[in-house]
């Protein structure tokens, strides 16, 4: 009912639902879908920009090949994926899986509940063992953290303090 779509091969199957551009698809009730390529499965869901997916209610992922999969997740960038919940991952193949968490920068993962990633390239702490880390790595096969902040105050950084 009221279901709109505009372009080429795209579909719009859902109450409210939007599709427009190529090969999109809005697939939840008050969905939206635009651009090329993508996809908005879940209620209330927008997805646009280039192979970009949403996954659940809510949710709303943005640019290129970008993932929000999880309830009220957000992803935006490239090749970025929330999946969390209520989750952000944005910049560049960057991860939030832990519940309410953020990830950001370039090959960040943010996946521990509550947990604040950036930089890039941290080291996962998929044990709830830190509220915040910076990560300093150069790539997937060198992660490293430069400075993390655990849940009780207590800081470490990898170089001096001035």
């Amino acid at each position: 009912m009221f279901t709109h779509s505009e372009g080429a091969n795209t579909i719009a199957r859902g109450n409210y639902s939007h599709a427009e551009g190529i090969s999109t698809k809005s697939i939840g009730e008050r969905s939206h879908a635009e651009g090329d390529s993508t996809t908005a499965n879940g209620k209330a869901s927008h997805a646009e920009g280039s192979s970009t997916t949403t996954g659940h209610e809510g949710a709303h992922a943005e640019g290129v090949s970008s993932q929000a999969l999880g309830y009220a997740d957000h992803a935006e960038g490239l090749s970025t994926i929330a999946k969390g919940g209520a989750s952000h991952a944005e910049g560049v193949n960057t991860e939030a899986s832990g519940l309410y968490s953020h990830a950001e920068g370039e090959g960040t993962v943010a996946a521990s509940r509550a947990q604040h990633v950036q930089g890039k390239y941290n080291v996962e702490d998929s044990t709830g063992v830190y509220a915040h880390i910076v990560g300093g790595g150069t790539g997937s096969t060198d992660k490293k953290n430069i400075h993390t902040l655990d849940w009780n105050g207590n800081a470490t950084y990898a170089g001096d303090i001035h």
